[in-house]
């Protein structure tokens, strides 16, 4: 049997990047200590590349998700695609999206590479070597006993190896791929393809080279190490296995103990590796390991030998359990580990999710798509400046799910000047649900990720900001209309400019009137910063462009465009999540909702009579 076996890694370092530069990592050590704090003093270099086209003190600075999440329910959305990669803390990465343009593309061009199986899984492969090698790491700082700590640092760098090993397959693969594709040069591979010739200087490199040497060598010698245990009576001796001598003392055991075959308990499952689960090798695994250092002293010195070469000592935060047992503020960590390498892997996880969750999308067979940016120069197309086709809810398909009821797709544009849609139509008819797939698609494409559409095609907007109607803050004590005004006042005072903006049930508590002036002055300030919106309202005056008694200013004209929300021609109860381009009906259909819920006034006054008849 050989001594001791690999195992998969377990726990994940949640890292960031320090204003001096140097890199933390947060490393489980056990449920009753809270995470040690390791220094590791890398230093950022200016030729680094991101892969998300940040550095991590862009995203450190997203504490809190956008205001816009909760209003389009991107929340949800999110959620479901960091589930995708749940051993990964992913929620900074979804909290602040792109400032350039490049990054967008950028992004878009790399997820187009992983819809490639092959590339993809390999990334996977990648990403399980990089988890077991920080697992092993974690295990190699808790560990007390020096030549468990030894054993665990080369564990962790024969998988920190094969994890390079296989990102350096990808990046050939992505070469080859791209190189005979229209000619086009490895930038098509987006991030993903310029990260090649990094890798590509970084494993030819002399350092990493001695690196992969030592590891390989030390590592073949400990897999050629065999010993057998023998039992006699109630004492048990392990003894260093010559030649072709094998065996397994499993059996032994099991042979020992039938009644745990018979209970369904399996010895193998307790004994089977040396470096199980705990964090401290358990005493029978060290005497097993200290009979080896016996057998072949050579090799545990040249295992000595590797972590002096291959570690570096760091200084870390103690805490309380830390101190009264005595441990030293200094300790020794992974020494190999590229900076380059670490951040790439976490930020690629967010492709990994994004591409997971696509697939799970497209199975149930609504489109996604990416956006296509006014900014990019191609030929004229035919569409719209703005235009999206085929716009569904996002959060309300995964709410359904397969079920029987479909997701209504809807289709929006604005034609030369204008910049407004103004939805009205009955309640519970899908204006809210259809302004909200439109900022999805907009926070996802800008995003770089693929929209919840089947074409989407728009300027390169700045921001994204909504305001959707609340309840009354009971702790500010303030009315409806005024927490709407305290929440609408910062998106007006600050300088917005090319931004999307989404207005939901505004001023319902005001008067008619006034609301529609208070209404048609906020798209005016709006459409004076050259901002696109959707404006969701019961207000029908406000989609009519028109106000009686007076000319129309050039924001009423041509700039506000009027859709409805329809009902089935048949019957007005049936809504059919339908939103169309087309003047206000003048209905509200309000009866049709009291009739439904049999709040008539015939049928309210036979049931209030019936309840002073039996009174």
């Amino acid at each position: 049997m050989r001594v001791p076996a690999m195992r998969k890694g377990r726990g994940f370092w949640k890292f960031h990047m320090e204003n001096e530069g140097g890199l933390c990592y947060n490393v489980p050590v056990g449920n009753e200590e809270r995470p040690q704090i390791i220094e590791w003093g890398f230093v950022m270099e200016q030729e680094n590349l991101w892969l998300l086209g940040y550095p991590e003190e862009f995203y450190e600075k997203a504490v809190l998700a956008p205001g816009f999440f909760v209003d389009l329910n991107m929340d949800q959305v999110v959620a479901q695609i960091m589930a995708e990669r749940r051993e990964y803390d992913l929620r900074k990465y979804f909290n602040r999206m792109p400032e350039d343009f490049s990054v967008t593309k950028k992004r878009q061009e790399t997820l187009r590479v992983l819809s490639d199986t092959e590339l993809f899984d390999r990334l996977v492969r990648f990403s399980d070597h990089m988890q077991c090698a920080r697992g092993y790491a974690a295990d190699y700082q808790a560990a007390e006993r020096e030549l468990c700590r030894q054993k665990f640092l080369l564990d962790c760098g024969v998988q920190y190896a094969l994890a390079v090993s296989v990102l350096s397959e990808v990046f050939s693969a992505i070469r080859q791929k791209t190189d005979g594709f229209d000619g086009k040069t490895l930038e098509a591979g987006g991030f993903l393809g310029a990260f090649a010739k990094k890798a590509g200087s970084y494993t030819e490199g002399e350092e990493y080279r001695d690196f992969c040497r030592d590891t390989e060598s030390l590592s073949g010698e400990f897999g050629n190490m065999r010993f057998r245990v023998e039992f006699a009576g109630a004492r048990m001796r392990v003894v260093p296995a010559d030649g072709e001598e094998t065996g397994d003392y499993f059996d032994t055991l099991r042979a020992l103990f039938p009644e745990n075959e018979k209970e369904g308990r399996v010895v193998r499952g307790q004994l089977e590796n040396p470096f199980g689960a705990k964090k401290e090798v358990g005493e029978l695994e060290f005497f097993v390991l200290t009979a080896c250092q016996k057998k072949y002293p050579d090799s545990f010195l040249r295992l000595r030998g590797y972590e002096q070469k291959h570690s570096v000592q760091k200084r870390r935060e103690l805490t309380v359990q830390m101190r009264e047992k005595g441990l030293s503020a200094q300790v020794r960590v992974p020494g190999f580990f590229a900076e380059w390498v670490l951040v790439f892997e976490q930020q690629l996880q967010v492709y990994l999710a994004v591409e997971l969750f696509m697939r799970k999308v497209r199975k149930l067979g609504y489109p996604l798509t990416y956006a296509v940016f006014d900014r990019e120069g191609k030929e004229d197309t035919g569409k719209n400046p703005v235009e999206f086709d085929g716009a569904y809810d996002l959060a309300l398909l995964l709410k359904q799910g397969s079920g029987k009821t479909p997701v209504v797709c809807n289709d929006a544009y604005y034609a030369g000047r204008e910049r407004f849609l103004v939805v009205t139509g009955p309640n519970q008819g899908g204006k809210t649900t259809f302004a909200r797939s439109l900022g999805q698609i907009v926070y996802l494409a800008k995003m770089g990720f693929a929209a919840p559409c089947s074409y989407a095609g728009m300027p390169y907007f700045s921001g994204l900001v909504t305001h959707f109607s609340v309840e009354e803050s009971l702790e500010t004590g303030r009315g409806k209309l005024k927490e709407e005004l305290t929440r609408l006042a910062p998106m007006m005072n600050e300088k917005q400019g090319k931004c999307f903006v989404i207005l939901n049930e505004l001023f319902t508590t005001a008067a008619t009137y006034d609301a529609y002036i208070m209404g048609k002055r906020v798209m005016e300030h709006f459409i004076g910063q050259d901002c696109f919106g959707v404006y969701v309202t019961h207000i029908q005056e406000l989609a009519d462009g028109k106000e009686e008694g007076k000319a129309c200013t050039e924001v009423q004209a041509a700039r506000i465009v009027s859709m409805a929300a329809c009902v089935d021609e048949r019957d007005s109860h049936i809504r059919t999540y339908r939103i169309v381009r087309r003047a206000p009906e003048g209905v509200g259909y309000a009866y049709a909702l009291v009739e439904k819920y049999h709040l008539t006034y015939p049928e309210l006054k036979e049931r209030l009579a019936g309840v002073l008849r039996d009174n």
